[in-house]
């Protein structure tokens, strides 16, 4: 079962998101701020495969947030959600290790596609 992680300071944000993801049937988990997300993903308490995780919030950034989880995990996916997406924006973001980018606005199918792909390759890995 994958397990998703949404890190937003945004509480409609998450609730949409977690509502969209849900209906797939994945476990969602929610974090409103980076380092609350950033310790459930250290303290490793549940196991999670997917972070979706907001550019912009107070206090530790998605990019800090990012940048963190890159110090202790290579390999899980981020997607980075943002409302300032360009194509060079979004080229950097996945330079500096997101796996994705998701412009807001976007549709639950779009969430859902974007997390699809980012599944399946933690499915595909060998244990």
């Amino acid at each position: 079962m994958i397990r998703i992680l949404i890190v937003d300071d945004d509480r409609h944000m998450r609730s949409v998101c977690s509502r969209a993801l849900s209906r797939e049937g994945w476990i969602v988990l929610c974090a409103e701020s980076g380092d609350e997300g950033f310790e459930k993903i250290r303290s490793g308490g549940e196991q999670i495969d997917v972070v979706l995780l907001d550019q912009l919030m107070p206090g530790m950034s998605g990019m800090d947030v990012l940048a963190q989880i890159r110090s202790i995990n290579h390999d899980m996916p981020v997607i980075i959600i943002t409302g300032s997406a360009t194509e060079e924006s979004a080229a950097e973001i996945i330079r500096r290790g997101a796996s994705d980018c998701l412009p807001k606005p976007f549709t639950p199918e779009e969430l859902r596609k974007v997390v699809r792909k980012a599944a399946a390759n933690v499915l595909s890995k060998p244990e």
